[in-house]
């Protein structure tokens, strides 16, 4: 494992961007969806991953499954709920693509999905509207032996490459004193744009579904695929749209955003799924 586990690429735009930034988010009425991806098209770049494992096919529709972690005694989601603003979220991200245009050629469903053959874990901290995020990745081969028991430990976490982003990773786990495992999951379809220099970045997600942990998480080689996680605790209307930047917030944006009535709300994705899947417990 220890060849494998990587940290993001550094020195880049994206790299810029996690590292300190002021962070908003906003939930739109399904109404206002089209004005503000019309709007957020005319003025950015929409917004693709083209590292090592891109889907480089044309006209995909990208999705998120973010795993969430806590400790037996839900201190992450206390912590969170209780502050909505100053917390700290440990998670994994899958991101995979479906091809609608490959529906009526594919003699599988699983042709018309493609997606990057690891996870990426993540330590995300927010204090007021400032959030810091670091990450590395872990190829989905290893993510078994990773998660032993379905629990990450620090000593699990000792194992891997020790780059920066993970010895945070260790610390926090540490400073816990109990393993980490899945509490929740939630899924979605993202849209995103972002300047040239990597100062602004936007996200729109829409149709997040929240779930429970199916029993063999860890040991699927598959995509985490929405219609493979079983049926959803909740179900969230309203898209969360996410202004991430460093800097001034642009005059075009704060006018696309007072133009469809929406305004700042302290919206967890976290804390959201974790009560709709212990309320369905």
């Amino acid at each position: 494992m220890t060849s494998s586990t990587r940290p993001a690429p550094g020195g880049t735009a994206d790299d810029r961007m996690t590292a300190d930034r002021e962070e908003t988010k906003y939930l739109v009425s399904p109404a206002r969806w089209d004005v503000l991806v019309a709007e957020l098209s005319l003025r950015l770049s929409g917004h693709r991953f083209t590292g090592e494992g891109a889907n480089r096919l044309p006209d995909p529709h990208h999705y998120v499954t973010t795993v969430y972690f806590d400790t037996a005694s839900r201190a992450l989601f206390q912590a969170a709920a209780a502050s909505p603003e100053h917390n700290v979220k440990i998670r994994a991200k899958e991101y995979y693509d479906l091809h609608p245009s490959l529906a009526e050629v594919a003699t599988d469903p699983a042709q018309i999905v493609r997606y990057q053959p690891w996870l990426w874990f993540e330590l995300k901290r927010r204090a007021g509207t400032r959030t810091t995020k670091r990450r590395f990745r872990l190829p989905k081969r290893d993510v078994p032996q990773f998660f032993a028991e379905g629990r990450v430990t620090p000593e699990a976490l000792d194992l891997a490459e020790g780059t920066e982003s993970l010895r945070e990773v260790v610390e926090v786990c540490r400073m816990f004193r109990e393993p980490l495992s899945a509490v929740c999951l939630v899924n979605y379809r993202r849209l995103s744009w972002q300047s040239e220099g990597g100062d602004l970045r936007v996200t729109f997600d829409r149709g997040l579904a929240s779930f429970a942990p199916p029993r063999d998480l860890w040991s699927r080689r598959q995509a985490l695929v929405r219609g493979a996680l079983g049926v959803p605790a909740a179900q969230e209307a309203s898209g969360v749209l996410e202004v991430k930047r460093r800097g001034a917030l642009p005059d075009w944006l704060r006018a696309c955003v007072a133009g469809i009535g929406a305004t700042p709300v302290p919206f967890s994705k976290f804390v959201t799924a974790a009560r709709a899947v212990e309320a369905h417990a």
